[in-house]
């Protein structure tokens, strides 16, 4: 989702300074549609729909992804509003500046550690088991992919900003 998100001309981004283009709805969608599908699939793999929904795992699979989600849109909105109260500079740069609440007193970049939250617990819901099923293949390219993204723009943040908080960790709150 991040490759996406992120790819030029992909969805459009809220911090591109271009006229509005985003589809709101589009990501409620896309949610709905895969919680739908992981709770389809699931009753499909033996079991019905109220075993489903009394299993415990199921059900931390379902809180974690809720959890990851609401947590990722909260941290997203904590860089956008540094985006919309500061103009581009006078050569049409975008204003840079250090981030802080939520989880960004412990790291760089809270919004990817909460979107592998999200889908951790979309995978626990989808594939209980551990296999290493599309699902968790899924989790493991995530972070193999965002994991450097973070330790190098974290890097740049200390590059950029002198004050950055030297006790900031990249993405995982005083480990990495």
């Amino acid at each position: 989702m991040a490759a996406f998100l992120s790819a030029p001309g992909g969805y459009p981004h809220p911090l591109r300074r271009k006229p509005a283009t985003s589809i709101p709805a589009s990501p409620l969608a896309g949610l709905i549609q895969n919680l739908q599908d992981k709770v389809a699939a699931r009753v499909a793999l033996s079991r019905t729909l109220g075993d489903a929904l009394t299993d415990p795992i199921f059900l931390l699979g379902i809180f974690m992804f809720l959890v990851g989600f609401v947590s990722n849109i909260f941290h997203d909105e904590i860089l956008y509003d540094l985006r919309r109260s500061h103009p581009p500079t006078a050569d049409g740069e975008p204003h840079y500046a250090i981030p802080y609440g939520g989880l960004y007193k412990y790291i760089s970049y809270p919004n990817y550690l909460c979107e592998w939250v999200e889908f951790v617990g979309f995978a626990i819901a989808a594939s209980p088991h551990w296999d290493y099923t599309p699902p968790w293949m899924f989790v493991v390219a995530e972070i193999m992919v965002m994991a450097p993204r973070a330790y190098k723009g974290h890097q740049w943040y200390h590059q950029k900003f002198p004050e950055y908080p030297k006790d900031r960790k990249a993405v995982i709150p005083f480990v990495y």
